[in-house]
């Protein structure tokens, strides 16, 4: 199910993977869970242009992608910063090109621009789950898995409404608590993220 644009213009738009032909090495980072048959015969054709300049790794295991090359199956997000880490020196013409859910994009995003990688290195493209992670504007803490149009702050405790604004500095969408104007006043929960 793809939910339908957001006029908030915070929310990030992707587009389809693609190498940069003139770039030089080009790291495929995949959340394996995400991934299936058809988008992984698809990266392969995008990416064999650049198959001898291609480094592919996933998180968890991936069916095998033919065309894809040699997979390095690494099992977490920890290895991958650090397997990304062990890359150095890095370079202005290095790309790194992540794909799975949205938390897991934006992990990889935030954990790339920490070792030095710009924004303009870096493409991200959303597979799977809609669930979201949400950031509590009120505890500072995160929620992760969120599938519904409210929930309660993995950190405060506080009833959350889950906005539309996308924060890229915590890679995460806003929670607001949903009667801090009106106590008691909460709207039905829905499930709006599968």
């Amino acid at each position: 199910m793809k939910l339908p644009p957001s006029e908030v213009t915070s929310r990030p738009v992707y587009l389809p993977l693609a190498p940069e032909l003139a770039a030089g090495r080009h790291w495929l980072v995949l959340d394996a869970p995400s991934m299936d048959e058809v988008l992984l015969a698809e990266l392969a054709s995008a990416f064999a242009p650049v198959a001898e300049r291609l480094q592919v790794w996933s998180i968890g295991s991936l069916q095998p992608a033919m065309g894809l090359g040699p997979v390095t199956r690494l099992a977490d997000l920890k290895a991958a910063a650090s397997a990304l880490a062990g890359q150095w020196p890095l370079r202005v013409s290095d790309r790194l090109c992540v794909q799975g859910s949205e938390p897991f994009v934006w992990s990889v995003f935030l954990a790339a621009r920490e070792l030095g990688l710009a924004e303009s290195q870096i493409q991200l493209a959303h597979a799977g789950s809609q669930r979201r992670r949400v950031w509590c504007t009120h505890c500072h803490g995160f929620t992760e898995g969120v599938s519904s149009s409210t929930v309660a702050c993995a950190g405060c405790g506080r009833e959350l409404l889950v906005r539309d604004h996308f924060s890229r500095r915590h890679g995460a969408f806003m929670g607001v608590m949903v009667d801090a104007e009106v106590p008691g006043q909460r709207p039905v929960r829905e499930e709006l993220f599968p």
